[in-house]
């Protein structure tokens, strides 16, 4: 039995919001209430027994060598292991980098994936759409990010969107615009928000919820009379009923004016001492952000580590003494230190904060790096195989998944793709891959993802 792809749900097109309110570029609708209780009396979605309810992912853009940091080979050749050591971790028999002391810590909570790979290509934007996605594809046939597809089947649960990310887009990583960020065939209701703003700014604000100035609050209310006339045109030629019917511009519109979003959107409520342990940076400071943004209603958010890879301090190490100039010192003097600081404090503030439990952390990147060292002594795009991790909700931790050969070169045992990744997370959220659909192209039903969840994680 089908469900989601059962209703009628034409895409989004026409008005755009910037023309109403002159901020922002996402829609933020989600579905309603009543669509989602029909789709959960068809068995499509089980909510209330899904260990997850929220997802922050944290994507590293760049790619680290997984023999650097999380797959390390100490007993390669040199031109293989690299230049750190491995240490143990509070679970025997698991090393990571020596750089990564505070995760080493809190090892018996994450889930190490070391046989990810794919063979469709090595730029950063395969492998961006692959991670987010869990597909490949062109311009021809965009695929929702899985911020949308949970925006799609569990729509918001407050005022905020149900899909964030923070602090911006990915922008140019070298070979085009379609990084998988994007709601595809399901509409502009799904959009991703994104925040557009760095949280670590000391006058960090979102644009899209601050009212443009000059509009004074009569301009504003007239145009909130013009988007209901809008709504009530779309009622009436659109094929959804009514009752399910919630449009995106009367949503942005909501949050433009919500308290609040703008109360979780605001750093300085928290103490600086939990600041600092975050990190005063701008991933950092996202990471914090995106707990708020949980805690407040928002069930997926993805952060971004770095929006491009030119010319800045990023995971991309090929060394090549340019505009990617990452090497060595770059992860141990820049790098890794901020994503230790960032990771272990999100963990354990998700934890102490009782949201752990049903929240699942989820660190993924590109592809991995070349096993051997190319001339310059830097690392390039590698996609035979690499490791990405989770940790929290139902995943069980203190693990490792798969394994690649000695020197890290292919996947040697239970080699994992990319789509089972995120069919991982649908199924801890609750979701029955074999009865839940997409509304497609043509409003054809499709299946989220074409992958079975990995086993070993639950």
């Amino acid at each position: 039995m089908l469900n989601i792809g059962n209703e009628k749900v034409p895409l989004c097109h026409g008005v755009s919001r910037r023309s109403f309110l002159q901020s922002g570029s996402a829609g933020l609708a989600g579905m309603t209430l009543p669509a989602l209780m029909n789709l959960q009396a068809r068995g499509a979605v089980v909510e209330s027994q899904a260990k997850i309810k929220n997802c922050i992912t944290i994507f590293l853009v760049g790619s680290p060598g997984h023999v650097d940091t999380w797959d390390m080979k100490p007993d390669a050749p040199a031109e293989v292991r690299g230049k750190f050591s491995p240490i143990s971790t509070k679970v025997p028999g698991i090393q990571i980098c020596e750089h990564f002391p505070l995760m080493a810590r809190m090892m018996d909570k994450v889930s190490l994936i070391r046989s990810l790979n794919y063979n469709t290509g090595s730029t950063h934007e395969n492998g961006q759409r692959w991670m987010m996605t869990g597909h490949d594809f062109g311009p021809d046939a965009i695929k929702p990010h899985a911020g949308a597809v949970i925006s799609r089947v569990f729509g918001q649960r407050s005022e905020l969107p149900a899909n964030v990310v923070l602090p911006a887009p990915i922008g140019n990583t070298g070979a085009g615009p379609l990084h998988g960020q994007q709601s595809g065939y399901l509409g502009s209701a799904h959009e991703p928000f994104f925040l557009n703003s760095d949280p670590a700014l000391p006058d960090f604000k979102v644009a899209d919820l601050e009212v443009p100035k000059g509009l004074s609050q009569f301009r504003l209310d007239a145009r909130k009379k013009l988007l209901d006339q809008v709504d009530e045109l779309q009622r009436r030629t659109e094929t959804r009923t009514t009752q399910s019917h919630d449009s995106a511009y009367q949503r942005a519109f909501r949050l433009l004016t919500s308290p609040k979003a703008k109360e979780a959107l605001d750093l300085t409520k928290e103490p600086d001492k939990l600041r600092d342990r975050y990190g005063r940076n701008t991933f950092g400071q996202s990471c914090l952000m995106a707990r708020r943004l949980v805690e407040s209603g928002v069930r997926y958010a993805t952060v971004n580590h770095f929006d491009t890879v030119f010319n800045l301090t990023c995971w991309d190490m090929h060394a090549d003494g340019g505009s990617l100039n990452n090497t060595y010192l770059d992860y141990e003097r820049h790098l890794c230190p901020q994503f230790d600081w960032a990771f272990t404090a999100l963990v354990e503030d998700l934890e102490q904060r009782g949201l752990l439990a049903e929240t699942v952390v989820a660190v993924i990147s590109e592809f991995g790096r070349s096993p051997r060292l190319n001339p310059r002594g830097g690392r390039d795009h590698y996609p035979d195989a690499w490791t990405n991790f989770l940790c929290g909700g139902n995943i069980r931790g203190g693990q490792v998944v798969g394994a690649t050969d000695k020197l890290g070169a292919r996947p040697s045992d239970n080699p994992i793709s990319p789509p089972q990744v995120l069919a991982s997370i649908y199924h801890g959220m609750g979701i029955n891959l074999d009865t839940t659909m997409m509304p497609g192209p043509g409003e054809r039903p499709v299946r989220l993802v074409e992958a079975e969840p990995i086993k070993q994680l639950f």
